[in-house]
């Protein structure tokens, strides 16, 4: 039987993991305390205060702010607090992956109507989707060792292709603010404000775009590169904002709120996922090959900060997802059990 930490729920099998004599991990004896947690939010809010209005002094553009929006519950209640607590005029660009829900799309047309924000559903081509998602499955050398810890492979993939889609959006459309409904976890705790200069990143990102060429094809180009015209010195900065490391809301408390502008949650999305169906397939592979749910850090970062009780969070990470629960997914890519062996 594994050992699970006696505070929160990480599990011995997690990377870099050890235990003291009381079972307590090495994570949560340097946790610091709720009320330590509750100030580092409001000094993060501060920060995010300060990103917003330096970004709308400054911004040429029709919109204020391009929101990574998945129709989820997390990024609809970024969505509603960036709107209510700012005024911004936001930009909504939902991703659809192939395997969104439908309520997840129909909850992204209503939230954003409902709020009278833009909204753009761009959908890649299938076939690069299912290619670059059986490709994450199949191979261990397309991410940094360390992205496992926070996400599945095939939740890394997607993830950067949305990150990356995200910047040519503000680009084309001259916007220097970029915001996510990132938890910590997912995310480092203090990232709620990241500066990023696109054009010094140039040498990284093409490296990282020949690992993706080599994996998922030439056609990775179009999906995890920028366009050349786009980046020049007069936009080249870009702020990455991330609310939710700074809002002390429950799951409960969120889906209270979204729910008043017609969000209804998904029936067909797993345990973790709230717009994603194929989002149960990465977890089970991850699991089966690393021994670890990818979900660890950001369940435990929330049991540690008081937002997620210990028992409940025990009883979410204990359902163990089979290959049978998936098999519709694992199919629509190309693969069978045997890829999972």
């Amino acid at each position: 039987m594994t050992a699970i930490c006696a505070r929160c729920v990480m599990p011995e099998t997690f990377p870099g993991i050890s235990f003291n004599s009381d079972g307590i991990c090495n994570h949560c004896q340097v946790a610091p305390k709720l009320h330590e947690i509750e100030e580092s939010r409001r000094a993060l809010s501060a920060q995010i205060e300060e990103a917003v209005m330096e970004a709308k002094s400054s911004s040429e553009s029709d919109y204020d702010c391009v929101v990574a929006y998945s129709g989820g519950k997390d990024s609809s209640y970024t969505l509603y607090h960036l709107k209510e607590k700012f005024g911004l005029n936001l930009l909504a660009v939902t991703i659809d992956n192939g395997f969104l829900s439908e309520q997840a799309i129909v909850n992204s047309r209503k939230l954003t109507a409902s709020l009278e924000i833009d909204f753009i559903l761009f959908a890649p081509k299938q076939s690069f989707m299912s290619n670059m998602y059986r490709q994450s499955l199949k191979r261990d050398d397309v991410h940094v060792k360390a992205s496992i810890t926070r996400a599945s492979n095939i939740c890394n993939s997607c993830i950067n292709l949305i990150n990356n889609q995200m910047i040519t959006f503000a680009l084309r459309n001259k916007v220097n603010l970029i915001a996510g409904g990132y938890l910590g976890g997912q995310v480092p705790k203090d990232a709620a404000v990241m500066k990023i200069d696109i054009a010094q990143q140039e040498v990284l990102r093409k490296k990282r775009l020949e690992k993706y060429r080599s994996a998922f094809g030439e056609t990775a180009n179009q999906y995890f590169g920028i366009p050349p015209n786009l980046i020049n010195s007069q936009n080249s900065i870009i702020t990455i904002l991330n609310p939710m490391l700074t809002l002390l809301a429950t799951e409960e408390e969120i889906i209270e709120k979204i729910s008043e502008f017609g969000w209804v949650k998904t029936k067909d999305t797993g345990n973790y996922s709230s717009n994603c169906k194929i989002n149960d397939l990465g977890i089970m592979s991850h699991h089966r090959k690393y021994g670890f749910n990818p979900y660890i850090m950001e369940v435990a970062e929330g049991v540690r900060a008081g937002l997620l009780d210990r028992e409940k969070a025990l009883k979410k990470l204990a359902r163990r997802i089979e290959f049978e629960d998936v098999e519709k997914e694992a199919e629509a890519i190309g693969l069978n059990e045997s890829d999972f062996e």
